[in-house]
């Protein structure tokens, strides 16, 4: 028996990384994810994101512990994308309980200060607020409480010494 028996996790960036040990920790302690990535590159990242294939492997390693896991592709810029894939969650495992803004990128592709810009400020930002505006709703309506957890970097702490755009939106 676990701490979260009955609750699902609403998880943003889960197909690796901070993402991944989030929803296998919850997933421990028992709770269902709802696993959104958008599983693809962006322009302005200068490192490999995610892929299809690394988010089937975070439901592989949550369905091997026993728990349930919806995954979908979606884009956190995208607020009727992320809706539908939240949508679906919820209609096959229940009502969130816990919901973890965790997608996030760094800059340093092959791109324009403008689309650096607006491609860290969309998921970093706009991203978390989309999460937020998707889910809570649908908690406060549930009347159960819950948890939101928030994820950032420690580039925000320090700020960035570089003088291009993306760097300077995710500090």
């Amino acid at each position: 028996m676990g701490k979260l028996d009955g609750k699902v996790a609403f998880i943003t960036g889960a197909a690796r990384g901070q993402g991944r040990s989030h929803a296998i920790r919850l997933a421990q302690e028992g709770a269902d994810i709802i696993a959104v990535d958008i599983c693809r590159q962006l322009q302005s990242v200068g490192y490999p994101m995610s892929t299809s294939t690394d988010l089937e492997q975070t439901v592989k390693e949550v369905e091997g512990l026993g728990r349930r896991v919806v995954a979908r592709e979606a884009d956190v810029r995208d607020f009727d994308e992320l809706q539908l894939a939240f949508d679906e969650g919820v209609g096959e495992l229940g009502p969130v309980g816990i919901v973890v803004a965790n997608a996030g990128i760094g800059p340093g592709g092959m791109a324009s200060d403008q689309q650096q810009w607006d491609e860290v400020m969309g998921v970093n930002l706009t991203g978390v607020w989309n999460t937020g505006r998707v889910a809570i709703p649908s908690m406060i309506r549930n009347g159960q409480g819950g948890a939101i957890v928030l994820t950032s970097s420690t580039g925000g702490l320090t700020g960035a010494p570089i003088d291009v755009a993306g760097m300077l939106a995710s500090a």
